[in-house]
């Protein structure tokens, strides 16, 4: 059985693995040792190394398994929610609700992304990182069909969503500002109908 799957079927690694996220994402990767983790995890070093045979394995395990089951669930919202508005919505809070769920490992995942870049885990992050920034653009090119965005603007829309993403996250992460349930919906309106007030916007064309 594969480190993915053994964490996915055992409660022991997936405390190894929430211990090792918090770790990772507090202290480093490098600077986190397997003593550390097993310590602060409650095990015994054979029983991390039985789950994932190393740290590397580990972290690969940390970032393979939880991107995975994103990575799935944005291909099944673009794939299948009818509405293309309901569709980016449903995008952006996918991506929420995994750092409400679970924000150790969402910081351990910001810390892989922002960190050194000769770390022997980073480049198990770039395979994930193209799907899950292919789907965003994936719900924008919806709402381009659909006539909702224009054609032309599909790249600069997915770059807006994607800083809305990160902004939020990281104020929640490491500001403690909360991730609402509503906030994908809001920030969709906001996006498409624009952050001014409607007076304002209806000046600015008489003007032009």
């Amino acid at each position: 059985m594969t480190p993915s799957l053994k964490v996915q079927a055992s409660p022991v690694a997936r405390q190894i693995a929430r211990t090792a996220a918090r770790l990772f994402a507090t202290r480093g990767y490098d600077a986190t040792s397997v003593r550390e983790i097993v310590e602060a995890a409650g095990v015994a070093k054979p029983t991390l190394y039985y789950y994932f045979g190393s740290k590397e394995g580990l972290a690969q395990a940390l970032l393979t398994v939880p991107l995975s089951e994103l990575v799935a669930e944005l291909r099944r919202i673009v794939s299948t929610v009818d509405d293309p508005l309901d569709c980016l919505e449903q995008v952006m809070e996918a991506n929420y609700a995994t750092c409400r769920d679970d924000p150790d490992w969402s910081r351990f995942i910001y810390a892989v992304m922002f960190g050194p870049l000769s770390t022997e885990i980073s480049g198990e992050f770039e395979e994930f990182k193209g799907d899950l920034l292919s789907w965003i653009e994936a719900a924008i090119r919806r709402l381009a069909e659909a006539g909702i965005v224009a054609r032309d603007q599909v790249d600069a829309c997915s770059t807006a969503c994607r800083g809305l993403l990160f902004v939020a996250t990281l104020d929640h992460l490491y500001h403690d500002r909360p991730l609402r349930t509503d906030l994908a919906r809001r920030q969709v309106d906001s996006l498409l109908h624009g952050f001014g007030q409607t007076e304002w916007r209806m000046g600015r064309k008489e003007e032009q």
